[in-house]
């Protein structure tokens, strides 16, 4: 352990780890939940619902970053988790489409309590330990635990779903959730700002002021508005559009189990390769632009896919760059925020990601059903020209 974790990282962060492995564990229900949902809507329906999940993500993103940074991000963070807890087993009890609309709202709601705020806990508990050297370490071995959970998790999913039935999926979901809980609980919260009276002013202002300083500062802004390009991007790539297309090549149903437990091995994997390959091209900023590139390219490379093998090392392949990106990507925006709105800040930046697929899941399902999956895919390298050209534009001097 002490040759895998630097010196004081598993006291520090040792927490975080573990709610991240366990917790991904027994989290399989993305495996199942299209299949599930499809058995009393159309898809349709469920491309609506998931649409509400992200404008509710969109809307009270920011609002409950600032509570983060201004009530504490341990309370925010353990909120949403009871929350989540409790609300995502009642999937089981509720089937009308007008009520399970309400239920995506309230799923889009709690977990925007979690999204920002854990993230500054974590980076926040670092530089209280004058540890901000770990924080790219945090991020690439995190990566590494929850993919490797859910890895496990797509195996223990089919056992579960095949033993107790597809009901299961939320009871298992809602217990994530819970465990989640108990891991951090004990773990302490280190801010380096004094916590304010909430209230609508305060939210106001602490919002006004993350965002304004966000969109005047130029490597900021270019993060997110490539974010932005990249998301839409990843809506022409995700399961709804690669499920059909790869069924429609000829890969038998029982099989896309084993494609999950694949490329959330991917997951665990990319890591190890994203630090030596980080070294290579010497700057975060080279690093996204090249991987970003290579994507394109898999997008368009897509049109001369004519079997589902050739299928599943496209779709394996743009998986795996994904997964080299994210989490350097995730530490090196840390650089340039600021402590007292660093929750605030990254809820922004999830706030756009959810902006970002409530516009993108209808046009891509549009496009899919009007122009085939296939030409849906290739044309998603296209959102990726402008997130390349943001990258080139800014130019970012890190000080950590």
């Amino acid at each position: 352990m002490k040759k895998f974790f630097a010196k004081d990282e598993f006291k520090i962060l040792g927490g975080f780890y573990l709610e991240r492995f366990v917790a991904h564990l027994i989290y399989f229900a993305p495996a199942f939940w299209i299949i599930f949902f499809n058995e009393t809507l159309n898809l349709t329906q469920i491309s609506i619902l998931f649409a509400i999940l992200c404008v509710s993500n969109f809307i009270f993103e920011i609002p409950t970053g600032a509570i983060g940074d201004l009530w504490g991000r341990k309370v925010s963070t353990l909120f949403a988790y009871i929350m989540m807890g409790l609300l995502l087993p009642t999937f089981i009890f509720v089937t009308n489409f007008y009520h399970l609309m309400g239920l995506f709202a309230l799923w889009g709601l709690f977990r925007t309590f979690h999204s920002g705020s854990r993230d500054a806990w974590i980076i926040d508990n670092l530089k209280y330990y004058k540890k901000s050297n770990l924080i790219n370490t945090y991020y690439l071995k995190e990566h590494s635990f929850i993919h490797f959970g859910m890895f496990l998790s797509g195996l223990l999913g089919a056992y579960i779903v095949a033993t107790l039935g597809i009901n299961a999926i939320w009871i298992f979901a809602g217990l994530s959730w819970i465990i989640s809980l108990l891991f951090l609980l004990p773990v302490k919260e280190h801010k380096l700002t004094k916590n304010e009276t909430v209230s609508f002013r305060t939210l106001y202002k602490q919002s006004k002021t993350a965002i304004r300083y966000s969109l005047k500062h130029q490597v900021l802004l270019f993060i997110l508005l490539a974010t932005f390009f990249i998301t839409f991007r990843h809506s022409f790539g995700r399961d709804i559009i690669w499920q059909p297309f790869l069924r429609d090549l000829g890969l038998p149903i029982y099989a896309f189990g084993l494609l999950f437990s694949a490329y959330t091995l991917l997951g665990s994997i990319a890591p190890i390769v994203a630090k030596p390959l980080l070294k290579i091209l010497k700057t975060e900023k080279k690093y996204f632009i090249f991987l970003l590139v290579l994507g394109m390219i898999l997008n368009f490379g897509v049109v001369f896919v004519n079997t589902f093998m050739i299928g599943i090392i496209f779709m394996l392949a743009m998986i795996f760059l994904l997964h080299l990106f994210m989490p350097i990507n995730n530490a090196f925006i840390h650089a340039f925020i600021p402590s007292k709105t660093r929750a605030t800040i990254i809820s922004f930046k999830s706030a756009i990601v959810s902006l970002a697929y409530a516009i993108s899941y209808p046009i891509a399902g549009f496009f899919a059903d009007r122009f085939g999956t296939q030409s849906t895919i290739m044309f998603g390298g296209i959102f990726l020209i402008p997130a390349i050209y943001f990258y080139l534009k800014m130019n970012p001097t890190i000080k950590r």
